[in-house]
Order: structure tokens, then C-alpha cells, then sequence
């Protein structure tokens, strides 16, 4: 049987294999552990209190270190992305406590938990971030050369964000699927793992400044904390998840598509959760001044057109954020957001929102490019080589003290 469903699972992650029904935990709330094919592998989920039969939430998945988890260990990622981001929990918690054994098995065993809670909860496809500490980078690691190489199809690929936490993610990260990435490293922990997470979390780095350079995401941050050890820290999360926002909002579906059968609304679901919230909108309106209209249709046509709205004031609030504060993600995003956009009432503002940023486009790809060779910038030691802090000094000073690349290079100053 498991054999049938790796065979199945190789093609997505995000639809249910064949075979997988929901089960006795269908719509289960509060937290519970579950138990995969194979006994030694388990696996906790959470379900927020935000989840809600409309209100369908994305998925947070995480592999933990070496070593067996205590519990289930949900405090934290509650806090900051499983309630205000209306997200899933899912932790695996391998009982052998080593993620080096059987890593094709700890994957499988992943796929499985993912299936399982996609076909347990109303879920909205590729919208969740998946993420490791330690050892826990190499089941992360695995999962995404498996499932998440370009192309891809939308959706298939559950996550919009990557957060290998001073893990031991080693795989290439060239050629994924378009995702925001967190990578966080403490000073202290440099050197642990073998050759050095420091190395490790630098070269994914590297690899994805690379693509941005040529166009692709440029949301990657390398946050390197002098002082700390190999943790996950407060500022760790709140960062990660500002990222993970971002995101959101610029690639991910928002309506349960499966909610809304109806003739009349699926063309209006498929064009908001296509991101063209402008067409949306427009529809939507259309749709509600038929006067002989279904009272039940019109109540579920307005919470469309509510949820088109929230969603358009999200992209307006995080623009005019993105402008004050990050001219290369303004710029990225900015363009992405004035599609959405196109033919909505508030299309004006957003424009106006983001002409300073415009003027800028071409000065914001040079901007890049010194991260594109950031392995270059330190030693083995995980001091900064010398020569380099005139250069992230005038890169800080371009991109602003607030944004990714300004607070990487005062990061990284402060190594020297």
C-alpha cells in the first residue's frame, strides 16, 4: 500500500492521493497526535482558533532537530503564524530522533501527514510555510528537491515559504518553486554540523540571490544574530513571519475554491483566487445587483465580495509598508500587486502609493547583486573578510535601514 501511494504522491502534495479519505480526526480541533504508515513515525497537529468551516486555513509544517521532541511544541508557531495567519500546524516527530536514518522515510512520512490533513480540513492549496531547525534541514531539504523543482504546478506545492532555522540544509535551493525564504544562523552556531551551517545557510543564500538577480523572488533573508547559539529566537519567528505575509498576499489563493459550487460564483472564486482582483471584484458587483438573485447565493456572493476587499486593503496596507521601508521588495512586489489591481476601484491609489518606488527599478537589481556572492563575505571563521564592510555600507545606505538587505549588512557588520 505504501508503495501505491509514494507512486501517487511523486505527482503532488497538495492533492489527496488515492485512497486517502478522511479520517476519524475530520475536523478535529485543539491539538492530537497522529500516526503514519510507519509506527516509529508520528506526527502533531494543531488547528487554530481561527480555523473555521468558512474560514479554511494553510498548513505549517516542521521538521524538529536531533533528537526526540519532548511534546508537540506548538507554543510558539502558535503565536506567531498558526493563529494571526489562520494556519494548520503540522510537526513531525520522528521517535528514532535522527533525521540522518531513513530520510526518504521521514519524508514519506510527511507526504502522508500533509495528505492526511489536507483531506481531514478544508485547506487553501499552496498557501503554508514549511520549516526546520538542526537536523530537521535534511527531511526539509529533501521534500522540496522532491516536490517543490520548477515546473510546478500552482498549488501542488503546499508552502509560499521556506524557513530552514540554523538547520542543516545542504540540497540545492536554485530551481524551486517561487517562494519567500527566512534563514537564521546564530553567531555561536557556525561552525556545528560537520563543515558548518554557517557555509550551509550562506550558500542557499548565495543561490537565491543569484535568481533574484535574474528576476525571481528577492524576499530571502540570512539573518545572522551575534551572540546566539543554535536556537530558534523570538526575532527569528516575528522575521519569518513578516516574510511569510508578504508572500501571501502576493502568491497565494484566499478562497476555498471547493466552498462555492455554484455556476454564478465559480468563475468569480477562480478569478480572485488567480489573483486578478480587479476582474474579481468587478464580477462580484455585477453578480449582486440581479435583483431576483438567491437569497442564499447573494449571502455567499457577499462574503466573496467582502473577502475580495480585506484582501485588496491587505495589498494596499503592506505597499504603502513596502514603500516607506524596502525599496527592492516594493519594487518586486509592486508589480505583482498593480496586476492584481488592474480594473479595481483602488487601483488609482495603489499606483500613486507606488510611484516614488518606479523611478528606482533599475538601481534595485545592482542593489542584489553583492548578496548573489554572499559566501564571499565571510571567513571560515564566520568573521567578515576584510574589504567588505564599505561595500554593505553603501548597500545599506541605497535599500534603507529597514529593508532585507539593509538589515543583512548591519547584520553582518556587526561580525567583523
Amino acid at each position: 500500500m505504501r508503495r501505491v501511494l509514494l507512486l501517487v504522491t511523486v505527482i503532488t502534495l497538495s492533492v489527496p492521493a488515492f485512497g486517502v479519505e478522511p479520517s476519524e480526526n475530520a475536523g478535529r480541533r485543539g491539538t492530537y497526535q497522529c500516526t503514519t504508515g510507519n509506527a516509529t513515525y508520528k506526527y502533531y497537529v494543531c488547528v487554530p482558533k481561527s480555523y473555521a468551516d468558512d474560514n479554511p486555513a494553510g498548513l505549517h509544517l516542521f521538521f524538529h532537530g536531533q533528537g526526540v521532541p519532548r511534546g508537540p511544541g506548538f507554543g510558539a508557531w502558535s503565536k506567531h503564524f498558526l493563529e494571526p495567519f489562520n494556519l494548520i500546524g503540522i510537526n513531525m516527530h520522528y521517535t528514532d530522533g535522527d533525521n540522518s536514518r531513513d530520510t526518504e522515510g521521514k519524508v514519506a512520512a510527511a507526504v502522508e501527514a500533509i495528505q492526511q490533513t489536507i483531506a481531514d480540513y478544508k485547506i487553501i492549496r499552496g498557501r503554508g510555510v514549511v520549516c526546520s531547525f538542526s537536523g530537521g534541514g535534511l527531511p526539509h531539504a529533501l521534500l522540496a528537491s522532491k516536490y517543490a523543482k520548477r515546473p510546478v504546478k500552482r498549488g501542488a506545492w503546499p508552502f509560499n515559504h521556506s524557513a530552514p532555522y540554523g538547520s542543516n540544509y545542504r540540497t540545492n535551493v536554485w530551481g524551486l518553486a517561487t517562494m519567500s525564504w527566512f534563514l537564521g544562523l546564530g553567531e555561536k552556531e557556525w561552525n556545528l554540523a560537520g563543515a558548518g551551517l554557517g557555509r550551509s545557510q550562506t550558500k542557499c543564500t548565495e543561490e537565491l540571490y543569484r535568481e533574484a538577480v535574474k528576476g525571481r523572488c528577492p524576499d530571502v533573508y540570512l539573518k545572522i544574530t551575534k551572540g546566539k547559539g543554535h536556537s530558534i529566537s523570538e526575532g527569528d519567528r516575528v522575521d519569518s513571519a513578516k516574510g511569510f505575509r508578504r508572500s501571501d498576499l502576493a502568491f497565494c489563493a484566499f478562497l476555498y475554491a471547493d466552498g462555492f459550487a455554484e455556476k454564478e460564483l465559480q468563475p468569480i472564486v477562480k478569478r480572485a483566487n488567480d489573483l486578478e482582483l480587479g476582474r474579481a471584484a468587478k464580477a462580484v458587483e455585477t453578480l449582486l445587483k440581479n435583483p431576483k438573485l438567491d437569497a442564499a447565493l447573494r449571502k455567499k456572493a457577499e462574503r466573496v465580495r467582502d473577502r475580495i476587499a480585506s484582501r485588496s486593503e491587505a495589498v494596499i496596507k503592506l505597499s504603502a509598508e513596502l514603500v516607506e521601508n524596502d525599496v527592492v521588495l516594493a519594487n518586486y512586489y509592486g508589480k505583482r500587486f498593480e496586476k492584481q489591481l488592474k480594473g479595481h476601484p483602488r487601483e488609482a491609489e495603489l499606483k500613486k502609493i507606488l510611484a516614488p518606488v518606479r523611478k528606482k527599478e533599475r538601481s534595485t537589481r545592482a542593489m542584489l547583486t553583492p548578496f548573489a556572492s554572499v559566501t564571499k563575505f565571510f571567513t571560515d571563521a564566520g568573521r567578515l573578510q576584510p574589504g567588505v564592510a564599505s561595500g554593505l555600507k553603501k548597500v545599506r545606505s541605497k535599500a534603507g535601514e529597514n529593508s532585507l538587505l539593509g538589515k543583512m549588512a548591519t547584520e553582518f557588520l556587526a561580525l567583523q
